[in-house]
């Protein structure tokens, strides 16, 4: 993306910042706006779905952490209702949480606290992502009985059942389709599905988005034809 494209694409971006922390969030929205970017604030969860119930929204900076409902539940509502991106902001650095909110459907997430300019190189890398995404047009990947929709997010079955995926499911499921029958490392994975400050070759990120997407899209998870393991190395996919 050029200064040119990615300087409109800031202009153009909606952003909801939804954190209890209003010194946090104040000096964050100000920064933003400062950068180009159409950004609001939500102190809780009620709040924030009002504001999406009348405005429409590129991208969500979510507290984890909120009195009342979590931004757990409000990441697992946008991200299977709406095609946006999502940053969670925490101060909590569980590697098990990480993993859960990533595969409720989070592209990424911060520790609280962060530097404003890496928060802004993780957006804009987002933003590009999705440009580049919104850019093809939808198509249809199949294999065995399942039809992957590109860009939405979601899996339709031969005998009209469909399956929501998160955002990690779905970029590492179109890698999978791209590349049959090719040895995929788990640190190929973790790029490809934007799994981020993980914690090197013991993370377990990837084997929890295997298994999550195995019940899925396989008969028997135990016994899977599609996504299967090769042992020390990483996993397979076939057709079927």
């Amino acid at each position: 993306m050029n200064e040119v494209t990615e300087e409109a694409d800031r202009q153009s971006a909606r952003v909801l910042m939804v954190d209890d922390d209003l010194d946090l969030s104040q000096e964050t929205c100000a920064f933003l706006i400062d950068k180009g970017y159409q950004v609001t604030h939500a102190p809780n969860v009620p709040a924030a779905r009002q504001m999406i119930a009348d405005n429409p929204y590129d991208l969500f900076l979510l507290d984890l952490m909120m009195p009342g409902t979590s931004g757990k539940v409000l990441c697992r509502e946008i991200a299977t209702r709406m095609n946006a991106g999502i940053i969670m902001v925490s101060s909590i650095e569980d590697d098990a949480e990480r993993i859960a909110l990533l595969e409720l459907g989070a592209d990424d997430y911060i520790i609280k606290p962060f530097n404003q300019l890496e928060l802004l190189a993780r957006i804009r890398a987002l933003s590009r992502r999705r440009q580049s995404n919104q850019a093809s047009r939808t198509r249809l990947t199949q294999f065995g009985a399942w039809e992957l929709v590109e860009n939405e997010r979601h899996l339709k079955h031969d005998d009209g059942r469909l399956i929501t995926l998160t955002s990690s499911e779905a970029q590492i499921l179109r890698f999978f389709t791209e590349n049959p029958d090719v040895l995929c490392t788990r640190e190929d994975l973790l790029a490809v599905g934007r799994v981020r400050q993980h914690g090197g070759a013991g993370d377990r990120s990837v084997d929890a988005l295997i298994k999550r997407l195995r019940s899925k899209v396989e008969m028997d998870p135990g016994n899977p034809v599609h996504i299967q393991t090769v042992w020390g190395q990483g996993y397979v996919f076939r057709v079927g």
